[in-house]
């Protein structure tokens, strides 16, 4: 359990500060339970954390959605058995970055909870394969490359599907992050799934954006996309399927690297001038 010390150098249980702390990003008391329990014991089956908790297990499935879609718990799969587990602490550093103003002092909660747990205790390494469903959830799936910094990345997606599947407004947030986290992309689209980089500015391509694009041969068309960077792949299928999922795993990414590497010669640069890039990089910052 989590206890704070009072003037007088006493523990006293801290469950009700941090409730009502998350309660400003619409956690209920149960969820926040719930939450607290994945962070002090990491990848649990529902039916443990029903048992432990004391949560009914039919209400327990709705409070792991809310909390899967807010990006604070991930879902993975072991022998065909769902497990449940907290977001690392730099997810959820970062889903709360994005809402300053809003969540400062929750995220001071979490971050107060994650201290007291990890002290002293060597971090637990998150799933290898992790599952989203949803909008809400992909999107939070597509932000995992942006707990990273200074690398460079490949993207195989058909972009038309992407920016309706997960939506305009996100992927105009989503690359100003990547671009002040410093994260290049070498990216390929199908020939089908092409855009006009003047409706969508902050899909634009080269100098300023870190993004080369290039346009795979016309014969050769995908629906589903991924994402390779450091040891993960992440899949993000269409608007119709509304899933996705991250493998961790150094041979698999290197595997899908190699793949990617192949079929990046064999397509074509999207021209776009210095000129244009400039100007389409100047819009996506307004």
């Amino acid at each position: 359990m989590l206890y704070n010390i009072d003037n007088n150098g006493e523990k006293e249980y801290a469950g009700p500060m941090i409730t009502k702390k998350l309660a400003a990003i619409g956690l209920t008391e149960a969820e926040t339970d719930t939450f607290i329990f994945l962070v002090e014991n990491p990848a649990q089956t529902a039916g443990t954390i029903a048992k432990k908790t004391g949560i009914s297990r039919p209400s327990l499935y709705g409070y792991l959605k809310n909390l899967q879609e807010k990006g604070l718990v991930t879902q993975s799969q072991k022998d065909r058995v769902k497990i449940f587990s907290a977001a690392a602490k730099e997810k959820v550093d970062l889903i709360f970055d994005g809402h300053i103003k809003e969540f400062s002092e929750a995220k001071k909660a979490v971050e107060q909870v994650f201290s007291e747990i990890q002290m002293g205790k060597k971090p637990v390494s998150g799933p290898r394969v992790q599952i989203f469903e949803g909008r809400k959830e992909m999107q939070h799936l597509t932000r995992d490359l942006l707990l990273y910094r200074n690398i460079t990345s490949q993207s195989y997606w058909p972009i038309k599907s992407m920016l309706e599947t997960l939506g305009d407004s996100f992927f105009k947030e989503f690359n100003k992050e990547r671009v002040k986290r410093n994260i290049y992309i070498d990216a390929i689209w199908p020939e089908k799934q092409t855009i006009d980089m003047k409706k969508f500015p902050f899909m634009g391509a080269g100098g300023d954006f870190l993004r080369e694009v290039r346009i795979a041969p016309k014969e050769i068309d995908f629906s589903m996309g991924y994402w390779i960077y450091e040891n993960k792949v992440s899949f993000v299928s269409s608007q119709k399927s509304n899933f996705g999922f991250i493998i961790e795993n150094k041979e698999f990414a290197d595997m899908m690297a190699s793949q990617f590497k192949v079929m990046w010669k064999l397509s074509k640069k999207k021209p776009v001038t210095q000129e244009e890039s400039a100007k389409l990089f100047r819009e996506m910052l307004n």
